[in-house]
């Protein structure tokens, strides 16, 4: 993959255009706005700061001298590089003090006119990236950038010495690295359409012909001049930067592409043998059109000068399965893939590509309903963690549909509690163009009770566009309570329960597990809530709810003025829920539909026998 530069603009770099700010989630889904997953149960990977020195002989920039002829090696199709004339045209020094794993100079080279086997003159193209360049038969670096809308012929090389560099990189400074402005490196995409992964990584991405099934582990050594490509993710859906090989040392690393991938770093990319199938001719940069074939090992660094990592390792990975069935169709899709085990770029991966598979699953974008099944399986999850939930939306249910699964994920991959790696995804989704909803249309219940007594709630429910049907459900007064209390009837979506003691600041999430039970806790839009509360759990929860609700010391101030806290200000949503089902003040009924809308009952609640005892006695004494 060849890094590019503007032929109009010759002197500057392009904007990396590299993964958004991550959104920071509301306390109130469960606090899953957390820290990264850590990865240093897999340090054993890292490469120890040891120097590269590469097999092949080198030659410093410094004693290259104009005109100098020479040749690289690339592959134009196939496996088998080829030798391709090339003169120096001079050595464009970046400055002094630059840390290791950074570019100290450019040297700028000249591609000499060359035919391949089929007659078609080669110029310069994506793919190039990494392809190592000879003078005196001395390596002397590899290509990494070019100019679109040029006739291709020139390149800048970066020298072997810097990329040498990038496995020392880690224990240097990078405040020159941090000036430095890197271009787009485009990213090949095959299984999905590459406009749902442009957020995740930005840059640009080439859409190519889908390649199914993974990649077969074979391990072995590359040699200069091979194809390779860093996987970041690989199965039915590929997303890949394909380069090539520039060094090889014995210990068996390896360096390549000449240029950052994503500029991550420390990195666990898979790295594969590829396959060149051609070379696409274009006016703004030609490409090469490639697949991986095999698996050697792992890309362990991502630096400006260059990617780097060893052959026979291979990191630990995600793998992910989507079932789609269309009721309409009566039909059923299964997509399995993996992705790196990197916890923030794994988060945006998922959500585009799993966008993506089900909008070409569907073959349809628009107004519908999605029944969306989420299990994880991870290290220590007995019988695994499963979510199911149901989705509507008028514009666009597919989006709608995994928001939630997608921040799940998210949320177990970077929680900073434990590693659970070996870790699995698996979604099942099932999609109708009909809108399955059940709409709340009346709720009856009497006006007085006694506390503790049980009531019945009549609630008429209309299918959309079917014939209203009722049905009966029982609550409980609360115990100990007198006065006019709150009946609500309302759909799983529409206002639920809030987390009062996480959004007070009496609860913290502290666990995996706590984490887990508490996003399960969540309500369900296919779920009926009837519930009845006394006043002052409904000021607490509209207190809660409110978006002009104090924060900070003010808020603070008035939570210890508080005489009292309500249960549900000291409980977690699954306690409170799990508290107020036995008391029998809640009920939550479970349908196959999504459940709309919300009605409000006022209903007397009067002193049961046992409360009034007492002051009845008072009184005749």
């Amino acid at each position: 993959m060849l890094t590019l530069f503007r032929h109009s603009r010759p002197a500057q770099c392009r904007e990396p255009g590299g993964p958004r700010e991550l959104a920071v989630w509301p306390r109130r889904a469960v606090a899953l706005c957390l820290l990264a997953l850590c990865l240093s149960a897999h340090a054993s990977w890292a490469e120890a700061a040891e120097p590269f020195i590469p097999e092949q002989p080198t030659i410093p920039a410094g004693a290259l001298r104009t005109g100098e002829k020479g040749y690289m090696l690339t592959v134009l199709k196939g496996t088998k590089p080829v030798r391709i004339p090339v003169q120096v045209a001079g050595v464009i020094p970046q400055g002094a003090g630059v840390p290791r794993g950074e570019i100290r100079d450019f040297i700028l080279v000249r591609i000499l006119p060359f035919r391949d086997s089929r007659g078609q003159t080669v110029g310069l193209a994506q793919g190039m990236s990494g392809s190592p360049v000879f003078f005196r038969g001395k390596l002397a670096g590899a290509v990494g950038r070019g100019w679109e809308f040029s006739d291709h012929s020139l390149t800048l090389v970066t020298p072997i010495a810097d990329m040498c560099g990038i496995f020392a990189a880690e224990n240097e400074g990078g405040k020159k690295a941090a000036e430095k402005k890197m271009a787009a490196t485009p990213i090949t995409v095959s299984g999905v359409p590459a406009s749902f992964l442009s957020q995740a990584l930005g840059g640009a991405l080439v859409e190519v012909p889908v390649t199914r099934g993974e990649p077969r582990v074979e391990p072995g050594r590359f040699r200069p001049g091979e194809a390779v490509a860093a996987l970041l993710a690989w199965g039915d859906v590929e997303v890949a930067a394909t380069g090539t090989v520039t060094a090889t040392s014995k210990d068996g690393r390896f360096l390549a592409f000449g240029h950052s991938f994503l500029k991550r770093g420390k990195s666990f990319y898979p790295a594969a043998r590829a396959v060149i199938h051609e070379t696409v001719k274009s006016q703004a940069f030609p490409f090469k059109l490639a697949s991986p074939a095999s698996l050697v090992g792992t890309v362990t660094q991502d630096r400006e000068a260059g990617i780097g990592g060893r052959t026979g390792f291979f990191a630990p990975s995600i793998p992910v399965t989507l079932v789609f069935r269309d009721r309409d169709r009566l039909t059923r899709e299964e997509r399995s893939f993996r992705v790196v085990a990197d916890a923030w770029l794994s988060s945006k991966l998922l959500e585009g590509i799993c966008a993506g598979l089900v909008e070409e699953l569907w073959g349809r974008k628009g107004q519908g309903t999605m029944t969306v099944t989420l299990r994880i399986e991870g290290k220590g999850i007995r019988n695994g963690w499963t979510r199911n939930d149901v989705f509507f939306s008028e514009e666009d249910a597919g989006g709608a549909a995994l928001k939630q699964s997608v921040q799940i994920m998210s949320a177990f991959l970077t929680q900073p509690f434990e590693d659970r790696m070996p870790l699995g995804f698996r979604l099942d989704v099932e999609a109708t163009e009909e809108p399955r909803a059940l709409i709340i249309e009346d709720v009856k219940v009497p006006a007085r009770a006694k506390a503790g007594e049980e009531l019945t709630v009549t609630v008429t429910l209309r299918p959309w566009r079917g014939k209203p049907i009722t049905r009966d459900y029982k609550v409980k007064a609360p115990e100990g309570t007198s006065g006019v209390c709150e009946l609500i009837v309302r759909g799983g979506g529409v206002h639920p329960l809030p987390q009062l003691a996480i959004d007070g600041g009496w609860k913290a999430i502290d666990s995996l597990d706590r984490m887990l039970e508490e996003i399960g806790a969540m309500d369900a839009n296919n779920e009926l809530f009837v519930e009845l509360t006394s006043d002052a759990i409904a000021e607490a929860i509209k207190k809660a709810s409110s978006k002009d609700s104090k924060e900070g010391k003010d808020g603070e101030k008035d939570a210890h003025e508080e005489a009292n806290l309500l249960p549900e200000e000291t409980e977690y949503l699954s306690q409170t829920k799990e508290r107020r089902l036995k008391e029998g003040t809640l009920c939550i009924y479970r349908a196959d539909r999504f459940v709309d809308g919300m009605i409000k009952r006022l209903v007397t609640v009067e002193p049961g026998n046992e409360e009034a005892r007492p002051a009845s006695d008072s009184k005749s004494k």
